[in-house]
């Protein structure tokens, strides 16, 4: 029987500090202070002493950001071979 305490999994931490945060939703981490700033990424929450942010919240962050390309058939046309230009 394998013991527990030994099996090596991976924890995937729900706190990221502010390096970590911006990787995770994919910006660098100047970017990431910027839209901070700005209101725009959530605020960190702080657990002993120290600055994480919530992954949750970081999620909800990415599920509620706009699509970069706003031509909504773009990939509709490209599946289809139709000219993207038009």
């Amino acid at each position: 029987m394998p013991n527990i305490a030994n099996d090596n999994q991976r924890v995937v931490p729900r706190g990221l500090r502010r390096v970590d945060a911006a990787r995770y939703i994919g910006v660098s981490p100047s970017y990431f202070d910027r839209k901070r700033k700005e209101g725009e990424v959530p605020p960190p929450k702080v657990i002993l002493g120290v600055d994480v942010w919530d992954r949750n919240d970081l999620d909800r962050l990415f599920d509620c950001a706009s699509v970069a390309n706003d031509n909504d058939d773009y990939w509709d046309k490209a599946c289809n071979g139709e000219s993207l230009n038009s």
